[in-house]
C-alpha cells in the first residue's frame, strides 16, 4: 500500500451541519486480515497510536457513528464499543454516509468529500472498481444498504442495485488497506506522525529517574501520568518520537528508540529492547526485543524473545526465547499463504501475524510470513501456517493435534483472571462458535482430533 498518501489530518469537516450520520461497514475482503479478524471487525485493528475505526471518527469529525459488522461479532462489539448502535438499522435518519472499515482516510479523501459532501446518493469507488470507499445514500438506496449490511458483510454485488441510481466515482489511490501486511507497512508511517496528530508536543507527566539517558529533544517524548522509568534506561527519539501512556513501569537497563508507542499499564522489564517501529498496546509485559511490530494489547513476553514485523493479537503468551524469522536466508520478497495463494507481498523484512490467545513454548521458532490462528499451542518449529484451535509439534515428530474446547476456556479464564478480568458468557459463546466455524480449516490441515501428550 505504498501509494496511500500519509498527510497531517487537518480536517474540518462538519457532519453535524449538514445533519449527517456515519455509518462503519464491513466487506467482503474482511478475509483477507484471517485470523487477526476472527475475534474483532476489521476496523478494530491497530496502526500506529489509533484503531482504523478511531481514525474514521477522528477524519469525519464525530465521536460515536453506526457499526455493522458480521453477525456472530455483535455482541462482543456492542460491549467493547459500549454501543447499542450495531447491525441495527434505524429510521432516524434520512441521510447516511457509509463508510469501508478498511478506510485509511487521507487529505486527497477529504478534498473529495468537501466537494461532494452535500451532494445526493454517490458511491466512490476504489481502483479495482469493486470495493466501495464511501457511498451517501437516501431513500430505498438507503434502505437497499443497510438491508444488505444487517444479513451480512457487503460485497460487490450490491453495486449492481446501485447502477443508474447514484453518481459513481472512482479513486485513483488505495484509500483501502488490501493485504494483512499492509497493516506493518502503514504502522511504520503512522508512528512517525501521529505524535504530531494526536499527542502534538512532548510532555512529562510521569516521574523519570535522573540517571535515564535521552538522546534527542524531549520535545519529542511524552510521558503519561503515573508512569515511572527508572535509572539506567535509554531512551533515543532521534530518528522519531515516543508515547508511553499512563501508568507505565519501565525498568532500568533497557533500550527505547522511536518512532514507537507503548500504551496504558504496560511494564517494560530489565533487558528489553524496544527498537524503532514498536507498537506496544495496553497492559502488555515486554522482556525481549520488538522491532517494527504490533502488539494489540494484554501480551505477555516477559522473558527474552524476539518478535520482528509482526502482528500478535490479544492474550497472546510469548513462551522464553520464541522467535519470529522477518528475513529470508535469500533475502527475496516473504511470501504469504493465503488459502491456497502464495501471495508475493514485495516485502523483504515480514514476520508473522499471530491471532489471539495463542501460546508458544519456550525456544518457539516462527518463519517469516505464517499466519497462526487462534487459540493455538506452538512447539518448536513452525514452518506451516496454523490452524485455529491447534497444537502444533510437527517439527518434534509429534505432529498437529486439535486443543479441547473446554481446555481452551479453561486457558482463557485462568489467563484472564491473573490480570483482574473475568470472562463473560459472551465471550464464551463466541469462542465455542469459531471453534465449531474453524473445524473446516483444521479438517484441511489434518489436524488430528485426540488426546495431545510429549513422547517419554
Amino acid at each position: 500500500m505504498k501509494s496511500v498518501k500519509l498527510l497531517n489530518f487537518e480536517v474540518n469537516i462538519l457532519l453535524g451541519a449538514l445533519e449527517l450520520k456515519i455509518a462503519v461497514f464491513e466487506d467482503e475482503l474482511y478475509s483477507r486480515f484471517h485470523p487477526l479478524i476472527l475475534l474483532r471487525p476489521v476496523f478494530d485493528l491497530r496502526i500506529g497510536y489509533k484503531s482504523i475505526l478511531d481514525r474514521i471518527k477522528h477524519f469525519f469529525n464525530v465521536n460515536s457513528c453506526m457499526l455493522f459488522v458480521r453477525d456472530y461479532l455483535k455482541k462482543s462489539v456492542k460491549e467493547a464499543h459500549r454501543s447499542d448502535s450495531v447491525n441495527v438499522k434505524s429510521n432516524m435518519f434520512d441521510e447516511i454516509l457509509f463508510v469501508n472499515g478498511r478506510l485509511i482516510p487521507n487529505n486527497t479523501l477529504k478534498f473529495f468529500f468537501n466537494r461532494k459532501a452535500e451532494s445526493k446518493n454517490f458511491v466512490l469507488l476504489g481502483p479495482d472498481k469493486k470495493s466501495i470507499i464511501l457511498a451517501k445514500l437516501n431513500g430505498n438506496l438507503l434502505e437497499t444498504f443497510l438491508d444488505s449490511s444487517i444479513r451480512d458483510v457487503v460485497s460487490a454485488n450490491l453495486l449492481s442495485k446501485f447502477k443508474g441510481k447514484v453518481e459513481f466515482y472512482v479513486s485513483n489511490e488505495k484509500l483501502l488497506i488490501e493485504n494483512i501486511w499492509d497493516l506493518i507497512v502503514l504502522n511504520e508511517l503512522f508512528l512517525k506522525d501521529d505524535f504530531d496528530n494526536f499527542i502534538g508536543e512532548g510532555k512529562c507527566f510521569g516521574n523519570i529517574d535522573p540517571k535515564v539517558l535521552i538522546y534527542g529533544s524531549k520535545d519529542d517524548l511524552y510521558i503519561g501520568e503515573d508512569s515511572v522509568i527508572e535509572g539506567n534506561v535509554t531512551i533515543d527519539v532521534r530518528e522519531g518520537p515516543i508515547y508511553i501512556g499512563r501508568n507505565v513501569e519501565i525498568n532500568g537497563p533497557c533500550r527505547i528508540e522511536g518512532p514507537s508507542h507503548i500504551g496504558d499499564d504496560c511494564k517494560v522489564l530489565s533487558g528489553a529492547r524496544i527498537r524503532k517501529y514498536s507498537n506496544i498496546g495496553s497492559i502488555c509485559r515486554i522482556g525481549g526485543e520488538i522491532e517494527s511490530s504490533i502488539l494489540h494489547g494484554f501480551v505477555n513476553m516477559y522473558h527474552p524473545s524476539f518478535i520482528g514485523h509482526s502482528y500478535v493479537g490479544e492474550w497472546v503468551n510469548i513462551g522464553a526465547f520464541t522467535v519470529t524469522s522477518d528475513l529470508k536466508n535469500t533475502y527475496g520478497h516473504v511470501r504469504v499463504k493465503i488459502k491456497d495463494d502464495l501471495k508475493d507481498t514485495g516485502l523483504i523484512k515480514l514476520g508473522s501475524f499471530i491471532g489471539d490467545h495463542v501460546k508458544t513454548s519456550i525456544n518457539t521458532s516462527i518463519f517469516a510470513g505464517k499466519l497462526i490462528g487462534i487459540f493455538s499451542h506452538l512447539f518448536g518449529y513452525i514452518f506451516d501456517n496454523v490452524p485455529s484451535f491447534t497444537i502444533y509439534a510437527k517439527s518434534m515428530g509429534i505432529g498437529i493435534f486439535e486443543l479441547d474446547l473446554e481446555s481452551a476456556i479453561r486457558t482463557m479464564n485462568r489467563v484472564y483472571s491473573r490480570r483482574g478480568r473475568t470472562v463473560m458468557e459472551y465471550e464464551i459463546e463466541l469462542v465455542k462458535y469459531l471453534y465449531s466455524w474453524t473445524c473446516s480449516e483444521r479438517k484441511k490441515f489434518n489436524v488430528v482430533k485426540g488426546r495431545f501428550k510429549f513422547p517419554k
